[in-house]
């Protein structure tokens, strides 16, 4: 079991399960990641909100407590995903703002997106390299809003060095938190301005 940290929910229990690559987001790095959203400026109401990797759902239920106005889960595992849906009825989250997806991560993104998603959330299991691929594909495929942000949480001791600037992101926030790294991707400023503005007659 995990509480939820924030929102409508904080203090609710969401139900965990034993699987391989599972590791539910601890409580304080959940918090720390979440006030660092906040000085970031995300209006959860306003968010679309992509949760990659979801396993128990801790990060993606956060979000959804704290009034994101749509989650996609995407777990390819069919007992957590069974799980993620149990969490959502006992949290009483209807299907119009949270929904889960069974599917491989990679396959899921190799298709484009009806629409993008403001923040979106990546755990992938340690030690498979999954990281680099996820975020080329949902860079490719036009996941990730203009605006929005990309947050993976992965080992403290992973090799980031390739992971800095990745093409069509730039890194804005690179923390550890113990043995658990948090790094924020966003799409440079200057990508998303680059059309000219239409001239005035």
């Amino acid at each position: 079991m995990l509480k939820l940290t924030g929102g409508v929910f904080k203090g609710r229990m969401l139900r965990t399960a034993e699987a391989k690559g599972c590791r539910p987001a601890t409580g304080r790095v959940r918090e720390s990641l979440f006030s660092m959203l906040a000085s970031m400026g995300v209006d959860w109401p306003c968010c679309r909100v992509l949760d990659l990797f979801a396993g128990s759902g801790s990060v993606g239920f956060e979000a959804v407590s704290r009034g994101a106005a749509e989650v996609v889960f995407v777990e390819k595992n069919p007992r957590l995903a069974a799980l993620l849906r149990d969490n959502a009825a006992a949290l009483g989250i209807g299907r119009d703002r949270c929904r889960v997806v069974v599917a491989d991560v990679l396959a899921f993104l190799a298709k484009k997106p009806q629409a993008p998603f403001q923040v979106v959330f990546a755990d992938p299991p340690y030690g498979l390299d999954l990281l680099p691929p996820t975020l080329a594909r949902m860079t490719a495929n036009g996941f990730l809003a203009a605006d929005g942000l990309a947050v993976a949480e992965i080992e403290a001791g992973l090799d980031v060095s390739g992971l800095g600037d990745l093409p069509g992101l730039s890194c804005a926030t690179d923390r550890l938190f113990g043995q658990t790294r948090i790094m924020i991707w966003q799409i440079p400023t200057d990508a998303w301005r680059s059309t000219p503005e239409p001239s005035i007659p």
